[in-house]
């Protein structure tokens, strides 16, 4: 039985999470201000800092991103207004016909996301999207047509789980946050023939249940209605989707995967789902990463580094200094190599420190052991390390993009205020005069304090998942490469965010 604090317990909060209107509730306020965003994007002034397109993109949503994150779970996920694309998806099905394809299931794990977010990073840089609301205006648009286009030739949840990059970005952000679905009680799913929280439930006016396909149902709850005199008595009186990723309650240990959609919730007839506060380290403890979601929390914390150090005087100097020294001046090339160097080179050491941790093991640790075996692949050799040390890299990853977009965020928190009244003025639905003199949240002193305790929090974590794990496999000195190396990264963090950074996206350019 579940002894944490549920916080679905609280009279308003939980009344207002069962609602099945929710979700929607969450999503249409979203979708209003992508659509807003997207039409000054293309017709708005062209200065980021002032364009609804840049700032609330590249300035306030990765911001709040790691602000709700941190102090509730996978909320921009729950709230996604891209999957309200699922109606018209359905639509497109029944009017063309469409056949629905299966995934591959060699791309039914992380590794193409891997790809993709190397190629974000890449893009972001090159083109630089954060400069550009032309652009962000088209990447917004681009993603609505990729989760269009997903969900109709494959099955729902396809694109959140394999092909999104900002929504593994969240998933894997999401290890340090308070809150996970669990199940009340696990003796009541034992029982439960129809598995509603993965398979979704339709109630008959009998009070009937059966369990349903989550891609039978329409993107909102409110299409699928109650009985109505012209819907047969048979047919069901409400519907309920069930997790969109496949995943089933009692055997959720971490974040992972979870979109806090809270189908679960409502789809459950025994009201046995719980959104439970818990320490962050029980996830990083309860379960061992697979090796592709090991790989891409690696990924993420050196595309942080990346990201970070691409906007301070060091990659410039570093860059022209390398452009000489091969007589090469394609930018293009010159950026790839810099992250070549940063992502591959990072990843590469990473490795190299979690084989040589795992090669002071106690002989008789049973992971040590099937290395020894002469059919061991090298390949497999990785997998096992990134099994066994892959979890202590979340903490100080999270950290890294927190520390980093908290800069950003509080330089210019309020700037989302002054150019949501621009770009309404335009529509004739607000008048007056937008005060562009409105920028920061806390005083420009305390910023780099503020980054500092945040990263040390996150490398204090890392450092703690990295003592357990080595405690739990007998041999304490095992942790002695992974703790050099998280104080290396954690150094070369606070360089970075040490230094002047460009001040992108924020009023105080103009």
């Amino acid at each position: 039985m579940s002894k944490r604090f549920d916080l679905l317990s609280l009279p308003l909060i939980g009344a207002f999470l069962r609602w099945p209107y929710a979700r929607a509730a969450l999503q249409i306020p979203l979708l209003l201000l992508a659509l807003l965003a997207m039409y000054d994007g293309f017709t708005g002034n062209q200065i980021a800092p002032k364009n609804l397109a840049t700032t609330a993109t590249w300035l306030h949503y990765r911001g709040w991103v790691v602000v709700a994150l941190a102090l509730v779970g996978n909320l921009f996920c729950a709230a996604c207004p891209l999957m309200l694309t699922r109606g018209p998806s359905k639509w497109l099905k029944r009017i063309f016909k469409l056949e629905r394809f299966t995934l591959p299931r060699a791309l039914k794990n992380k590794y193409p996301i891997i790809v993709i977010t190397v190629l974000y990073l890449f893009a972001y840089e090159y083109f630089d999207l954060w400069s550009s609301p032309w652009l962000t205006a088209w990447l917004m648009v681009g993603y609505f047509a990729a989760a269009l286009l997903a969900d109709t030739f494959f099955p729902a949840g396809t694109f959140c789980k394999y092909l999104c990059p900002l929504g593994n970005f969240n998933f894997a952000l999401s290890s340090v946050s308070p809150t996970q679905i669990t199940a009340k009680d696990p003796t009541v799913c034992l029982s439960c023939e129809g598995k509603y929280c993965l398979n979704g439930r339709s109630e008959t006016p009998q009070g009937r249940f059966t369990a349903l396909e989550f891609d039978s149902l329409t993107a909102l709850p409110m299409l699928e209605g109650k009985s109505t005199p012209a819907r047969p008595a048979h047919k069901p009186a409400q519907s309920f989707p069930g997790c969109e990723t496949k995943l089933y309650v009692p055997q959720i240990t971490s974040n992972t995967d979870c979109t806090l959609c809270l189908n679960c919730l409502r789809a459950c007839p025994h009201d046995n789902v719980a959104l439970e506060l818990r320490p962050a380290s029980h996830s990083w403890l309860a379960s061992k990463p697979k090796p592709d979601w090991a790989l891409l929390g690696i990924l993420f914390l050196f595309g942080g580094m990346s990201n970070a150090f691409a906007m301070i005087e060091p990659f410039f100097t570093f860059a022209t200094a390398l452009a000489n020294t091969l007589n090469l001046h394609n930018s293009a090339f010159i950026l790839l190599l810099m992250m070549v160097l940063v992502l591959g080179g990072g990843t590469l050491i990473t490795l190299g420190v979690l084989r040589l941790s795992s090669g002071m093991l106690d002989q008789n640790n049973p992971h040590k052991q099937a290395r020894g075996e002469n059919k061991i692949t090298r390949s497999k050799i990785i997998q096992t390390d990134l099994r066994i040390w892959g979890n202590i890299f979340f903490p100080i990853t999270f950290a890294m993009w927190a520390g980093h977009y908290s800069y950003h965020f509080m330089t210019g928190f309020l700037s989302i205020v002054p150019v949501t009244q621009n770009v309404l003025s335009s529509l004739g639905i607000w008048h007056g005069t937008p005060n562009w003199a409105m920028a920061g949240i806390i005083p420009e002193n305390w910023l780099f304090p503020v980054q500092i305790v945040i990263l040390y929090a996150g490398y204090g974590a890392s450092l703690y998942i990295a003592f357990q794990v080595a405690r739990a496999n007998q041999k304490l000195t095992a942790m002695i490469p992974i703790f050099v190396w998280l104080s290396i990264c954690a150094v070369l963090a606070v360089l970075i965010l040490g230094q002047p950074m460009q001040m992108r996206g924020t009023l105080l350019n103009t």
